[in-house]
């Protein structure tokens, strides 16, 4: 008897390890590829090749795309958790043109089996401005000083030699103050070890464009530094 019982609790642990060894793989993978991902985020990104390209080939002017210029350093702020990188994004060859300044954070999304990026938006950009270059004017800085847009959240998989990011359909919307309108966001990206591909849509309750890359293709921007 004791022999028996013996074997079924040995049979029962193994039973429980051979289980639970998916999941424990998965959660390995997903770290290494947060681990990966945060390895090949940051950086200085541009798409004047594609600019530069586009006026070359004399593509229709409604066609091309804008010059960008995107920075993403790690930057810490009281309250925010995961890891967290700053994204400054200049457009026009116009370092003072700034349109976009955010806080990203990066976790595991186990429920998603992905890497979930939560982006956080000032209250006041200004604060943020060139905070890469001088972490100390954000030290009094705090989650409350952001504001969160729910569902905009960019998933990211890691497949193929590179990270394939997302929205979920429709689930990043918000009103627009700029275009006075109930805007609806959707995202495709594309991370490369030398570049990063972006291609959005952002259309009205109505279906009608309000902005993004629809038309046009991805901005490929190549990773500068």
């Amino acid at each position: 008897m004791r022999h028996l019982r013996l074997f079924i609790a040995l049979t029962l642990t193994a039973l429980v390890v051979v289980l639970t060894m998916p999941a424990l793989a998965n959660s390995h993978t997903l770290e290494a590829d947060l681990e990966r991902l945060l390895t090949w985020f940051p950086g200085n990104y541009d798409n004047h090749q594609q600019v530069y390209k586009q006026a070359q080939d004399k593509v229709v002017e409604a066609q091309r795309h804008r010059h960008t210029n995107h920075t993403f350093q790690p930057l810490s702020i009281n309250g925010i958790g995961g890891h967290t990188l700053y994204a400054q994004q200049y457009q026009h060859y116009d370092p003072n043109d700034i349109y976009r300044q955010r806080i990203y954070s990066f976790q595991v999304d186990q429920e998603e089996q992905a890497i979930r990026l939560t982006i956080y938006t000032p209250k006041d950009p200004t604060q943020l401005t060139d905070a890469h270059l001088d972490p100390t004017k954000v030290a009094n800085l705090s989650a409350d000083d952001f504001i969160l847009k729910p569902g905009c959240e960019v998933f990211w998989k890691y497949q193929d030699g590179q990270f394939n990011g997302y929205l979920k359909h429709n689930a990043c919307n918000y009103y627009s103050e700029r275009f006075q309108t109930q805007v609806y966001l959707n995202e495709t990206l594309t991370l490369r070890k030398d570049a990063l591909l972006l291609h959005d849509t952002a259309v009205d309750a109505n279906g009608k464009a309000v902005f993004g890359s629809a038309d046009k293709g991805p901005t490929i921007n190549l990773k500068q530094d």
